[in-house]
């Protein structure tokens, strides 16, 4: 996300210059990106290129603050996830808000992932920022009516408190955020169109955090979703979920979509992957 005060953008403007930039930094070159329809919803499907895919199935949720980001923003972070797992990433790209508020974007990932859960392979669920909390609350709901459908989930610096009260936005880190708190408080509404930030479906630490199975969480000390990923880690703990916890010291919000510039990123992908196979030897 990107700050109103520094580049004056709207997020219609944002969304098509991100996704210009996004177009020179594809991501390894040995995983394939092709445009595919799951359940109607348009994907960025990606996959090994010269070997053929493990069974694991990925569906990543990209962030934006709902409002931006697609599966051109997010193929190098899927990519390098596919290089090292040697797996298949779906990257949905979901309706944004403003035009497709709450639910329509959480609907979009809901019916891809419950697609791919239903083929018998093992799918994880992944989500970075506004993503977080769409992969959150589509994990809870296809537990809830299918337990065990997803197998296990990755949050990357989620947003998942939307109230303009949360500790997020008491916290700010407005001097190295790339986003303050009006910001914040601006896209949550574009979100919502009117709806709480409290339904169930917009506030998954609300839901029945006992239904997931295993969780990886990161979150950067420096950053401003900080609190969120912090409290994501205490109450799935106190649920007794299986809760895999990982914080970078100054690394900004974003990081992980950038696996061959920074190395927080790599390390990101390292730790994540180095979760996913142990749980996988395991199943």
């Amino acid at each position: 996300m990107v700050r109103r005060d520094v580049v004056g953008m709207t997020p219609e403007q944002i969304r098509t210059t991100l996704d210009a930039v996004a177009r020179l930094y594809p991501g390894h070159f040995n995983v394939a990106f092709e445009r595919v329809e799951v359940a109607g919803v348009p994907c960025g499907h990606l996959y090994p290129r010269h070997a053929k895919a493990k069974s694991v199935r990925m569906v990543l949720a990209h962030g934006g603050g709902f409002a931006f980001g697609s599966a051109l923003t997010h193929r190098a972070f899927a990519s390098a996830l596919v290089h090292a797992l040697q797996c298949q990433v779906w990257i949905p790209d979901y309706r944004l808000a403003p035009e497709y508020p709450f639910p329509t974007p959480l609907e979009d990932v809901m019916a891809a992932t419950a697609a791919l859960a239903t083929s018998g392979d093992k799918v994880w669920l992944m989500g970075d920022s506004a993503g977080g909390n769409l992969a959150l609350s589509t994990a809870l709901e296809l537990n809830r009516k299918s337990p065990n459908a997803i197998t296990g989930i990755g949050l990357f610096s989620p947003w998942l408190d939307l109230r303009p009260q949360s500790e997020s936005n008491q916290l700010a880190h407005t001097a190295t955020s790339p986003f303050e708190r009006l910001d914040m408080v601006e896209y949550a509404a574009h979100y919502l169109h009117g709806q709480s930030a409290e339904h169930p479906l917009a506030d998954p630490l609300s839901g029945d955090l006992k239904s997931l199975q295993r969780v990886y969480i990161e979150a950067s000390e420096a950053e401003y979703l900080y609190p969120d990923a912090l409290r994501a880690h205490r109450e799935m703990t106190a649920a007794g979920v299986q809760t895999a916890w990982r914080k970078e010291k100054r690394a900004l919000h974003g990081w992980q979509l950038f696996p061959d510039v920074l190395p927080e990123a790599r390390r990101s992908i390292s730790a994540f992957c180095e979760f996913v196979e142990s749980v996988e030897a395991t199943l």
